[in-house]
């Protein structure tokens, strides 16, 4: 049961994202919150995030993360108590809790915006930049609509220039046009994602612990 719940809400989930965000060239997107009519208007992305430059100065200043595509972790709990990362991480990037981080390079264009919940402050090797976003752009809105959106798939292809690994360094990024929403749409559907995430997240360890439940009864009650 818990299993069909989890499956629809991600079903759910992928339908809304299909509907709430502009596609193929569209000012405004299929299915929006009531009070909202006017047309989503193109920006330039760098207008609007903030590049973030701080490296650390000495050894294990901070935790290190890994940023993967299914979130922000302790690289400890990620590598179950091991760190991959070089013993002397002094220069690494720190990444300030609220602040996006990914990964610049990828070998089948998708790349993963993941956002620091985890920590005051945590540390990535270079290869992943730090940005932030300015006040007129709501960071939860954006990381939904760059790693779900269209247009940063479209705009992440065109990057592609021969081999088969993209690189999509911050200046690139910076680069991008974007259909963007005023604020408080923006707010409205950070917010809305957010939410589905957390019940699906919340389905995931009933799951989880009911899948142990089941592991232990089945070790104990046959010989």
């Amino acid at each position: 049961l818990h299993q069909r719940k989890l499956d629809l809400l991600k079903e759910q989930k992928k339908g809304y994202l299909q509907k709430m965000f502009p596609k193929n060239g569209a000012k405004v997107p299929e299915l929006r919150f009531a009070g909202f009519a006017d047309d989503w208007e193109e920006h330039k992305l760098g207008d609007y995030i903030i590049q973030y430059s701080e490296k650390t100065k000495q050894n294990n200043q901070y935790p290190v993360f890994t940023s993967s595509r299914n979130g922000l972790f302790f690289q400890k709990d990620y590598y179950k108590g091991n760190q991959i990362a070089s013993e002397d991480n002094i220069g690494y990037n720190i990444v300030p809790r609220g602040y996006f981080t990914y990964r610049h390079m990828s070998d089948d264009l998708v790349f993963k915006f993941n956002i620091n919940d985890l920590a005051d402050y945590g540390i990535v090797s270079t290869l992943y930049p730090v940005f932030t976003t300015n006040e007129q752009l709501n960071s939860k809105y954006l990381q939904y609509q760059l790693n779900e959106g269209s247009e940063f798939r479209r705009f992440s292809l065109l990057q592609k220039q021969g081999g088969s690994r993209t690189y999509m360094y911050l200046n690139k990024l910076q680069n991008m046009i974007l259909n963007i929403p005023k604020l408080e749409e923006q707010q409205k559907i950070g917010s809305f994602f957010k939410q589905l995430d957390d019940t699906i997240a919340l389905h995931q360890r009933k799951l989880d612990l009911l899948k142990e439940q089941k592991k232990g009864f089945l070790q104990k009650m046959f010989v």
